[in-house]
């Protein structure tokens, strides 16, 4: 798929992801203890939202409206200490992991991208956090495993080249036996839903795992991205209970066609 960030910033695919990522990091910062959360693909941070982006059909369709869904509040605050009356920026993932940790937490955010490097290290400046400059899924090796021995890792690629998903499944592996106690999250894209079945299946076999879809559009729609999908791998206990109280707001809300579709397996 061609990944254009800044269009895609807030659309119906990053309300899910950061949903499913904030609600992991809540139940993995139950305990006291300490906590490690490495993003492998940050990104720029922080996006300015322009009118005809895609979310119109995401962060949009939920924010004046928020009030009535408070089993997201954790998400739609997050989003609001980056705005100010009017809706205007989107965090990416680095900001909504850096907002969710604690003082005595520690967060690593690795970028390949100069640009887009440059730009998070004018957004992200919070003591606990780090960012890099390199390959994320050598990130995995590089920094695996944590001091903490805890640990929430996004692993989240644009899928932009044909040795993504070769490259995704020898990084998880890698980090696997380096730390197998991680939790790991992989962000998906569903364009084609036997193209994502086939991805998952390959995922599978690595541990135990929860997968959380949502389509905005009927799976027979191939012409666009039809949603997105979340493979978490070590999942905290509790995870599927509160995915099963949230996701179904999202796909009230985010369907484009009246029909909600989403998948908690």
């Amino acid at each position: 798929m061609n990944y254009r960030h800044a269009f895609h910033a807030g659309s119906a695919a990053d309300v899910l992801k950061h949903v499913v990522l904030l609600e992991t990091l809540a139940l993995a910062t139950y305990k006291p203890k300490p906590l490690f959360a490495l993003d492998t693909h940050a990104g720029e941070g922080l996006y300015r939202l322009a009118s005809g982006g895609e979310a119109d059909e995401g962060i949009k369709r939920l924010w004046d409206r928020r009030r009535e869904w408070p089993e997201l509040a954790a998400y739609f605050a997050v989003v609001g200490r980056f705005n100010g009356t009017q809706l205007k920026n989107y965090p990416g993932s680095p900001l909504f992991i850096s907002e969710s940790l604690r003082a005595g937490d520690r967060f690593v955010a690795v970028e390949e991208a100069p640009p887009a490097h440059a730009a998070l290290q004018e957004v992200l400046r919070a003591p606990h956090s780090q960012i890099f400059l390199g390959d994320g899924y050598q990130g995995l090796k590089a920094l695996l495993p944590p001091r903490e021995r805890r640990g929430v890792i996004l692993i989240d690629p644009p899928y932009e080249r044909l040795t993504e998903r070769s490259a995704l499944l020898g990084g998880l592996k890698t980090a696997l036996e380096r730390f197998r106690q991680g939790i790991y999250l992989v962000w998906y894209p569903i364009k084609d839903p036997r193209d994502a079945e086939r991805l998952v299946a390959v995922l599978a076999p690595l541990g135990e795992h929860l997968c959380v879809e949502l389509l905005t559009w009927p799976a027979d729609v191939r012409s666009r991205l039809n949603g997105s999908g979340l493979f978490i791998l070590n999942p905290p206990y509790g995870l599927k209970k509160r995915m099963g109280e949230v996701v179904p707001t999202l796909a009230h809300i985010l369907t484009r066609d009246g029909t909600p579709r989403y998948r908690i397996r």
